[in-house]
């Protein structure tokens, strides 16, 4: 279905938050003033004022967001899809693997679903063994559609469909699908276009984007 992927790094951002104190300087007088040290008047006897200064609050550690946990579950009620999604990683030959007709696969080696950095993919058959697959209708999915995807933990992760495309599988574009950082988003693809007898597979991919809703 899909090309090699490139290594995944992980990306995270760090906040820095730094305490300060300050000091109130006081005459002899009492009268507070914040530029004067003991008193104005040099013939009498002075007593100093011993200030210490608080120490600074301690720097927090940095702050990293959390990883969601493996997805689970995939939901696109405009067509249809309820389905049962599993860890795949790629085949002898470099492709992505695909599971089953009746299941989608997560590529494990990138994000998961709901990561704040990077893309994540999940692909799926269009029809498999003369089995419906579960991306058969994908090549029907419209911008604005939404799509659910639940993780092993129950969370939940909502994204938007924002682009819909037919391509040549030789010209499938990787470096934009297969992402490890930037904008977080989720692409779903299959495969489409006319069947190829001789070759048993589709010449084309169907690729749907989204964006976190």
């Amino acid at each position: 279905m899909s090309r090699p992927t490139a290594l995944i790094v992980m990306t995270a951002s760090v906040l820095l938050l730094l305490a300060a104190g300050g000091v109130w300087l006081v005459q002899s007088s009492g009268d507070e003033r914040a530029d004067l040290i003991g008193s104005t008047d040099t013939t009498s006897t002075t007593s100093s004022t011993t200030t210490t200064v608080p120490p600074a609050a301690p720097t927090p550690p940095p702050t990293v967001p959390p990883i969601p946990a493996v997805p689970v579950g995939l939901s696109i009620p405009s067509i249809g899809v309820d389905s049962r999604v599993i860890p795949v990683g790629l085949e002898p030959t470099g492709e992505m693997e695909v599971p089953p007709a009746a299941l989608t696969g997560w590529y494990l080696h990138g994000p998961r679903p709901g990561e704040v950095d990077g893309t994540s993919v999940l692909a799926a058959h269009v029809d498999y063994g003369g089995e419906r697959g579960v991306f058969f209708e994908l090549r029907s999915v419209q911008v604005g559609d939404e799509v659910t995807v639940t993780d092993e933990a129950g969370g939940t992760h909502r994204f938007v469909v924002t682009e819909r495309y037919q391509v040549d599988k030789d010209q499938l574009p990787i470096e934009q699908i297969f992402v490890a950082d930037g904008p977080p988003g989720l692409t779903l693809i299959t495969c489409g276009g006319s069947f190829d007898s001789g070759a048993r597979s589709y010449e084309d991919n169907i690729v749907v984007r989204t964006v976190p809703a």
